[in-house]
């Protein structure tokens, strides 16, 4: 007797015996204390119970009641009664399963109780909210969540339905999908009846002209095959349509009879029930079909530039309407979609979806097709920074008549392209050094779309170098630096006195000196200093468009970085004149339609989605519609007003 589980089984026991849920407490602590004197030898601890057992007993039976398996009833006289509440749930449970086997058989109702039970045994609540909770349960059930069921303390509920019509009992062992069977065979028992089967069988033709085909069927499905019936409204489609109609219909008749037989309210008590089976089904059906359409949303999603998204950027997708796709679907729907996508292997090849790490520990997701096409464009946008960047900072050194190894090593060379791509073009050094590279290298480029190979990222089964792959020269550095330096720098008699003169001293130290890099270079746009002064409303503004440049522009990466790009991927034109022509045209274009939208915009609305939303309607327009890539124009729009509003 370690546990309030023994006690409650002796309960039970107990008033199996007796046929009786109300146990006397005198009689049970009788009855225990001649258990105990019986198996003492086999459990000393029941040596408790051989001498006024009452106290012991009593508090095993306030546990009991403070979990509701039982009730005290006139707990200060001497007939003081235990009434154990798993008999009756037991008991109605057997009930439910002779009315499954002859559906003629009525609900047990809260007035089957015997006289001196409290109706208080039965946990009253909405049945519309019960079942729809216990139809969530039936559907979430695994083996863990159904062993935790099983020791939960037992119920016996009492299902209030519209229309006082009386309280149904309904024990928590029993499946609710056995209580919606029941109700199905009540109605289906009184739609055998010739004259029943006709009158409504015509009403619903009446009601649905042109659909006699499909009426007939969903008849002859309900009153003939009733597994496929109940199958049939767990589905979606126009079968809820029908079954709504027919409820409606034999509840309406039947609503109109004054005086009920027993038969009448049990049928109505099915068309209740089955209504909010119906309701439920059809509810669930119709957030099945908002998930999907929204996953598949998301998959269009994952398709637009830039291409790669953090799992934040992900859960903060919305919809072509603005609304927000995680709410249409659950964070769990969400983790299983990634899951999938990016653990699904078909035809031994990659998944669709991949993920890469950043050096700073943050994850990315990225289309496998998207992956060589975004490192084409990267590399393309990293050389002109790196190159500019080497480039002012070689000549900085040159013209102190100083030198580093990378400007003489190509070892030296290559671990200053690696430093420059790790600060620089974090998201680009992520892919070159991501586990699967290789492998989609092999499978999309060269197996599949060789003829779509316009960057080679392997030789030797090895990654190429830096320099090559950003076809970037040190040669060539180091001759955009010096043509920058005055003309003196390079003759000789000039040079080597200069150099002797302004050459640095170095310190000689013991061991080998680390190699020591210039500081890079870094723009900054100055655009902010130009708005100071101005009222609120510009300060507003701009701080928006800030937060909308974070979730915008990627990390590593700035506005002026992001526009030329975007840029050089929807204006192909060769002739230098006419590219920057049609840039300007489209930047003015943007910059009126901007003037005239700004006013009638909150600061507080002027976010991603908002921008996307404008960016849309201009692309839309006449003015844009030569340009063929609308993707990456979209995107430069984007960022573009954010950069006028900023």
């Amino acid at each position: 007797m370690t546990n309030t589980l023994n006690m409650l089984t002796l309960l039970k026991l107990f008033a199996n015996r007796q046929n009786h849920a109300h146990i006397l407490f005198a009689e049970f602590c009788a009855y225990m204390q001649y258990y105990a004197q019986r198996h003492l030898h086999e459990n000393p601890e029941l040596v408790v119970f051989l001498k006024n057992p009452e106290t012991q007993i009593q508090k095993y039976l306030d546990t009991l009641e403070t979990e509701g398996s039982i009730m005290i009833v006139n707990a200060d006289s001497v007939k003081k009664g235990i009434i154990v509440i798993s008999f009756y749930v037991e008991k109605y449970a057997n009930r439910y399963r002779e009315i499954l086997n002859n559906p003629a058989i009525p609900y047990p109702l809260i007035t089957d109780l015997p006289a001196q039970t409290p109706l208080e045994v039965a946990d009253r609540q909405q049945a519309s909210v019960l079942l729809s909770q216990l139809f969530d349960e039936t559907q979430d059930e695994d083996a863990a969540s159904a062993l935790s069921k099983e020791k939960s303390p037992l119920k016996l509920y009492g299902l209030v339905l519209p229309k006082d019509l009386p309280i149904i009992l309904f024990p928590s062992i029993t499946s609710v999908n056995i209580l919606l069977d029941i109700a199905m065979a009540k109605i289906r028992q009184m739609l055998r009846k010739e004259e029943y089967h006709d009158y409504f069988l015509k009403k619903l033709r009446v009601t649905n002209p042109g659909k006699d085909i499909s009426i007939k069927s969903f008849f002859t499905q309900f009153i003939q095959r009733p597994t496929e019936a109940i199958e049939s409204i767990r589905s979606s489609g126009e079968i809820f349509y029908f079954w709504g109609q027919l409820c409606f219909f034999i509840r309406q008749d039947y609503e109109k009879v004054k005086d009920y037989t027993q038969e009448d309210i049990a049928l109505l008590q099915s068309i209740y029930l089955t209504e909010i089976a119906l309701s439920y089904y059809k509810n669930k059906s119709q957030k099945e079909n908002q998930k999907t359409a929204a996953l598949r949303v998301l998959e269009q999603l994952l398709d637009n530039p830039p291409y790669y998204f953090s799992k934040e950027t992900i859960q903060g997708f919305t919809d072509s309407k603005g609304n927000r796709l995680l709410g249409q679907y659950s964070e769990k729907d969400l983790a299983d979609f990634l899951h999938a996508k990016t653990t699904a292997f078909a035809d031994d090849n990659l998944p669709d979806l991949l993920t890469f790490k950043l050096h700073t520990g943050e994850y990315y997701y990225i289309n496998k097709d998207k992956v060589i096409p975004l490192i084409i464009r990267l590399c393309a946008d990293a050389r002109d920074t790196i190159k500019s960047n080497l480039t002012k900072e070689w000549f900085a050194i040159y013209k102190r008549f100083d030198s580093i190894p990378a400007m003489n090593d190509k070892k030296a060379y290559e671990r200053r392209l690696e430093q420059e791509l790790l600060t620089r073009a974090p998201i680009l050094y992520a892919l070159l050094h991501s586990n699967f590279l290789s492998l989609l290298y092999y499978e999309v480029v060269i197996s599949k779309d060789s003829a779509k190979n316009t960057l080679n990222l392997f030789g030797d089964g090895k990654l190429l170098p830096y320099s090559e792959l950003l076809m970037l020269s040190r040669s060539e550095i180091i001759t955009d630096a010096k043509i920058l330096l005055p003309f003196w720098y390079t003759t000789p008699p000039i040079s080597w006195i200069a150099g002797f003169m302004l050459r640095p001293r170095k310190r000689k130290k013991k061991g080998a000196e680390p190699e020591v890099e210039t500081a890079h270079v870094q723009l900054q746009d100055e655009s902010d200093n130009a708005l100071t002064g101005k009222n609120d409303r510009r300060k507003e503004f701009r701080s928006a468009a800030e937060v909308a440049e974070k979730r915008l522009v990627p990390p590593g990466s700035d506005m002026d970085r992001e526009l030329t790009s975007y840029m050089n991927q929807w204006n192909h034109l060769l002739d230098k004149k006419l590219r920057i022509d049609l840039t300007e045209d489209v930047n003015s274009l943007i910059r009126d339609y901007m003037r005239k939208t700004i006013k009638n915009v909150k600061s507080s609305n002027f976010t991603v989605e908002r921008i996307h939303e404008l960016a849309g309607i201009l692309i839309r327009t006449s003015a844009l519609q030569k340009i063929k890539d609308k993707d990456p124009l979209h995107m430069y729009v984007v960022l573009y007003m954010i950069r006028l509003v900023k």
